[in-house]
């Protein structure tokens, strides 16, 4: 496939990193010049995303912006079904050096980044070793069609499938596991605000960094549409050998101006994600 062209052959798995809420301890300096992506019309920056599950388990990540709107910190908190906080990340951006800074208590770790014409993430590094932590590959239009990490045990690849700027649906594998997600959007709902679709697959760093770095531009377009449904959990048919995936509606509640305020999706605990914007 074209994607193949773009990905790194060396590359080594970045690890999800708990993080305090210190600054910074980088030290990582380079000559480097960053694009920033450019956002379509109508986009809107997010300050807050907050997920909340029907059985009490819930994740919050805040977003602070630079004085040019750009992403400079994000703080995610993870809490259990007692509300009871058990993890944390924090996440800073040196654009200036082309970095990523997680400031661990035992051990700071940095990444370093590469970005495309658009400002999108080819590559990100673990300055420490100098290994190549992801290698992503966009289309002409700027779509993720790949990502890819390998770790000494395994390597980790999702292809994703666009149709007329959405995700159609996306295919991970690994030597342990594989999965699939695919996408309904028979009602046309705009993606006006540029939020992340549900159940997009999170890779190198964790779900709601991810979604975040999205909406940023960072792993470069955003889908056109918001999906109505998501088809995924996938079994296989004993009859057929085929896999079978669930089905689960996606309703949403829209501000006067079309923008999400938040959705709720029909999986079990229901989940429901609310959107601050900026």
């Amino acid at each position: 496939m074209r994607f193949f062209k773009y990905l790194s052959i060396a590359l080594v798995a970045m690890t999800m990193v708990a993080c305090s809420d210190d600054e910074p301890k980088n030290t990582f300096t380079r000559e480097f010049n960053m694009i920033y992506p450019q956002l379509p019309a109508g986009h809107k920056m997010i300050s807050k995303i907050e997920r909340s599950q029907e059985n009490g388990g819930s994740s919050v990540a805040v977003i602070d912006y630079d004085g040019n709107n750009h992403v400079e910190k994000i703080t995610a908190t993870y809490y259990d079904k007692s509300g009871s906080e058990y993890n944390k990340e924090v996440i800073h951006f040196d654009y200036k050096n082309g970095a990523i800074i997680c400031d661990k208590k035992i051990q700071p770790v940095t990444y370093s980044f590469e970005v495309n014409n658009r400002g999108a993430i080819t590559r990100l590094a673990n300055v420490s070793s100098s290994r190549t932590a992801a290698a992503l590959a966009y289309s002409y239009d700027n779509e993720l069609e790949a990502a890819q990490v390998v770790s000494p045990s395994q390597t980790d690849l999702t292809i994703v499938n666009w149709n007329n700027g959405n995700i159609k649906y996306w295919k991970f594998n690994s030597v342990v596991e594989s999965d699939s997600v695919a996408y309904d959007y028979s009602r046309g709902i705009a993606n006006k605000g540029g939020i992340d679709i549900y159940a997009n697959n999170p890779f190198t760093f964790t779900l709601l960094v991810c979604e975040v770095m999205r909406n940023a531009g960072l792993y470069g377009a955003t889908n056109a549409m918001l999906p109505n449904a998501v088809m995924k959990d996938g079994t296989e048919d004993p009859e057929t050998g085929q896999m079978v995936l669930k089905n689960y509606t996606i309703n949403y509640d829209l501000d006067s101006d079309g923008y999400v305020k938040s959705y709720t999706v029909n999986v079990v605990p229901k989940l429901t994600v609310r959107y601050t914007y900026r």
